[in-house]
């Protein structure tokens, strides 16, 4: 008597990752961090210096 042949399954398949979609637009340019201008920064330290400077000489 002759046994029937196991039956074999393949494993079923991993489960697929997302994937992402392409991008129709590009992405909105990430702003930069605010940062004070060297021009800004030089005029708001040599300001009151100068002020001082007038503001205290002798008369």
């Amino acid at each position: 008597m002759k046994l029937p042949a196991p039956v074999v399954t393949p494993p079923p398949p991993p489960p697929k990752k997302p994937v992402a979609r392409p991008a129709y637009r590009t992405a909105a340019a990430k702003r930069p961090e605010h940062h004070i201008s060297p021009v800004t920064f030089t005029l708001m330290t040599a300001a009151p210096a100068v002020l001082a400077i007038v503001a205290l000489r002798p008369r």
